[in-house]
């Protein structure tokens, strides 16, 4: 990028990931902030209160003006969560496909030729042991995972015919503070603080790549500042995990032992759409980084529940 302070459209940027990276961002690089705040995500509404120039009309008039100047593209705007996915389809359909045609549109009229975006480790089909990124994504188990395998190609596409450089992020169980309500961290942090039981899903072997948020926000910034070694029309996708699975029963012992409080379990059978393991193989993020992400699960969990300890979300 020709500026020494890139001009940068942040999608999402109320979003659990979206929120950290806005942060992020400001000491390098002029940032502008959208997110539509739909009223069913009441985590980014309140997210947003603590975030200043954010807008959040997105009409494609409203996506020609915010691109104006824009150098890259930074797309983490989405419908999240695996099995809501499954009860509204067409919403998850509508925000991360339809939405993601959208803007590539404006960025083909604006001239915007770098864009970073949110894929998932949910497109990946099922799977055992380390995955890297050239894995078999012919089936996924949600369709949450199926939308993000859509947006893959369709980005995949423009790159090849407008001359896009383009970069696709597959996240791993991200946590950390300000992490999702829906999710299982804030789930296990809540009903353990109150002395209550938590669902767990085949407790002896049920695993996850736990991510924290800030190796996510780091791998991110490295991206943005590696993208112009990409030729014009190229397409890269990227695992972004720790490297190393935890058992999630193990997860959820790290932050009760943080809350200083006990564990309480209900185990029940895995669902058909979860995955038994994640595991990223971040070889390639590495090779062009030179680093991998390094918060171990305990560092990551006591800073998550540090700040559950001042906030939450009721």
């Amino acid at each position: 990028m020709d500026h020494k302070r890139p001009h940068i459209l942040l999608t999402g940027a109320a979003g659990f990931i979206g929120f950290h990276l806005q942060q992020a961002l400001q000491g390098f690089a002029e940032v502008r902030l959208l997110d539509a705040l739909v009223p069913h995500q009441q985590a980014s509404v309140q997210r947003s209160h603590l975030i200043s120039g954010l807008h959040t009309q997105i009409s494609d008039s409203d996506l020609d003006q915010l691109l104006i100047g824009i150098d890259c593209i930074i797309h983490l705007a989405a419908e999240t969560g695996i099995r809501p996915s499954l009860i509204y389809p067409e919403r998850y359909f509508t925000a991360n496909v339809g939405f993601t045609m959208r803007l590539l549109e404006a960025a083909k009229r604006a001239r915007v030729q770098r864009l970073i975006y949110a894929s998932s480790s949910s497109v990946y089909a099922p799977y055992s042991g380390s995955v890297s990124e050239d894995a078999n994504t012919d089936q996924q188990l949600s369709f949450y995972g199926t939308t993000k395998k859509m947006m893959e190609q369709l980005v995949a596409a423009y790159a090849q015919q407008e001359g896009l450089r383009a970069i696709g992020l597959r996240f791993f169980t991200v946590y950390g503070s300000w992490t999702r309500p829906d999710m299982a961290a804030y789930k296990f942090m809540k009903a353990i603080s109150s002395g209550q039981a938590i669902t767990l899903y085949d407790p002896t072997v049920l695993q996850r790549d736990f991510t924290h948020v800030s190796d996510i926000t780091d791998s991110i910034l490295g991206l943005l500042q590696q993208i112009d070694s990409f030729s014009e029309g190229q397409h890269e996708l990227f695992n972004i995990g720790f490297g190393s699975p935890v058992l999630v029963h193990d997860f959820a012992m790290q932050i009760a032992s943080a809350l200083n409080k006990p564990l309480f379990i209900n185990p029940q059978a895995l669902p058909s759409n979860e995955a038994i393991s994640t595991h990223a193989n971040t070889d390639k993020l590495f090779a062009i980084l030179g680093r991998k992400p390094r918060v171990s699960s305990d560092q990551g969990v006591s800073e998550m529940v540090s700040w559950f300890r001042n906030f939450n979300y009721e």
